[in-house]
């Protein structure tokens, strides 16, 4: 087996016996890498645990949701804890990328602390609200993150006007070899050569204003 590091969160579960709102929870397993891997969800005590489809595929830099759900048919005894464990396989050899032990406690009783948002992990918030216990009634969900957005630019004024005297220039009558009669004066009169670098500033300007 490889060591490719495996991501699932929550770290950990707890079941309350008592508390028929803590038997179903959430495990979401990350795919980090740029290939797409295939998982297995295996446990200690599969009589006291149901996982539908415990075996899938992860896209590349994407998350599965995987239910978890405590069976209450199975003769159950409380302060015990189990094990879930978690492994990535090469989609291609099937060889095992890295693993993940998920401890899982079966608990007497009910929770201490009846608000559901601090179930699912042993984490608690320093400041502000804890993290909401997901409990959606898909059994596999895949994750959808959204894409980032460049901020919005602002217009750089001094390309602007950079542009509009090169576009100008650009405008103006081209010297010619011999002086012939023009409306215009003979000084707006510029050269082929000077009309060139005013080209060459007009591109280099136009890719810093125009560029995505």
């Amino acid at each position: 087996m490889k060591n490719f590091p495996v991501f699932v969160f929550p770290v950990s579960l707890e079941f309350f016996i008592n508390a028929r709102h803590t038997h179903k929870q959430l495990l979401t397993v990350y795919n980090p890498y740029d290939f797409s891997v295939n998982f297995k969800v295996l446990s200690t005590s599969p009589n006291k645990f149901t996982v539908v489809d415990p075996e899938g595929v992860i896209a590349p830099h994407n998350c599965i949701d995987i239910v978890v759900r405590f069976s209450q048919t199975a003769v159950n005894r409380g302060n015990t804890t189990e094990k879930f464990r978690i492994t990535m396989y090469d989609r291609n050899t099937q060889q095992a990328l890295g693993k993940r032990d998920i401890p899982t406690k079966l608990i007497e009783g009910e929770p201490s602390n009846t608000n559901p948002e601090s179930l699912g992990d042993s984490f608690h918030p320093l400041t502000g609200k804890a993290a909401q216990l997901r409990t959606e009634e898909h059994t596999r969900v895949t994750c959808n993150h959204p894409t980032q957005h460049r901020e919005h630019q602002p217009i750089n004024v001094v390309a602007v006007a950079v542009s509009v005297c090169c576009i100008a220039a650009l405008l103006l009558p081209t010297q010619p070899e011999q002086i012939t009669k023009s409306q215009w004066p003979e000084w707006l009169h510029i050269g082929s050569n000077l009309k060139l670098v005013f080209s060459f500033v007009l591109g280099l300007v136009s890719m810093l204003v125009l560029r995505p």
